[in-house]
């Protein structure tokens, strides 16, 4: 790892420490590392033209699969979700309503609209609005992290790889619990820092420390940031287990969580999973 001291009054976002090291990639691409509780911060936003068509072309080419994963990871939280609000217990005149940040080609919305929730997503990305949009799916481009949603509006907010690409990450957690409804949830995934092959190559591990991402988290300093935020973090097992599944993904979900429990157990891997909820 190369690292530069920077100006001591250059303070991390998440303790506070004011000493903080300069980590630089293999194409020069600069972020600011916590050497006490090792957040990587303060990256520099790159054009919005890398999330346009092509950043989302792979996506789309294995939707279908996607669909099936979004709709196992979903089925795990709703009991959770009924536990504590029980205003938000799904019924036929009052669905669960999500939102999911950062919905790219809509694969987490359909598995909510297929499981009969009032699903809708928002994206920084037109071309991937308009593909959601042609798929009859409720999606909007937004310009930062304002919402367009009132306070308290969703039982679940999720956002896969999302949090890393933003430019302010306390403002943007501080926005999304404002729209979960009180005793909702909001569960995200997103790089983790701390995986086996990211601390063994460091900077050589070029597919790990894309210009697009101006964060890197450890489980530890994403759970900090959320709890400063006013979540309230739920045991990982939260969305490890498995809830009842059609006949045809019941074997599928089994084998996908059963995939990641061993790979988390192993250390290989290289996100982490975080599930909050909204405090009554």
């Amino acid at each position: 790892m190369i690292t530069l001291k920077i100006n001591d009054s250059m303070e991390c976002e998440n303790c506070g420490h004011s000493e903080l090291n300069s980590f630089i990639d293999k194409h020069d691409h600069r972020l600011l590392h916590c050497p006490a509780c090792l957040l990587y911060q303060k990256g520099i936003p790159c054009d919005e033209e890398v999330y346009e068509e092509s950043y989302h072309e792979v996506y789309a080419s294995r939707r279908d699969a996607k669909i099936v994963t979004a709709r196992i990871r979903l089925g795990a939280l709703t009991k959770h979700v009924d536990q504590r609000n029980s205003t938000a217990k799904p019924t036929k005149q009052s669905p669960l309503k999500m939102l999911d940040i950062g919905c790219s080609i809509g694969a987490t919305v359909e598995a909510g609209k297929r499981m009969g929730w009032q699903a809708v997503g928002v994206d920084v990305s037109e071309d991937a609005v308009n593909y959601c949009q042609s798929q009859g799916l409720d999606c909007q481009k937004i310009e930062g992290p304002e919402l367009p949603f009132e306070d308290n509006t969703f039982d679940v907010v999720t956002n896969w790889h999302v949090i890393e690409h933003v430019t302010d990450v306390k403002a943007t957690l501080t926005e999304w619990y404002r729209v979960v409804r009180p005793g909702g949830l909001m569960v995200l995934e997103t790089p983790d820092s701390q995986c086996y092959k990211a601390k063994k190559l460091g900077p050589d591990y070029e597919k790990f420390w894309p210009k697009a991402h101006l964060y890197t988290f450890t489980r530890s300093n994403m759970c900090s940031l959320l709890e400063q935020s006013g979540f309230e973090i739920l045991p990982s097992q939260t969305i490890e287990k498995l809830t009842a599944l059609p006949p045809h993904l019941t074997a599928y979900g089994a084998a996908y969580r059963g995939w990641r429990k061993l790979n988390r157990a192993v250390g290989f891997c290289k996100s982490i999973e975080v599930c909050c909820r909204k405090p009554l």
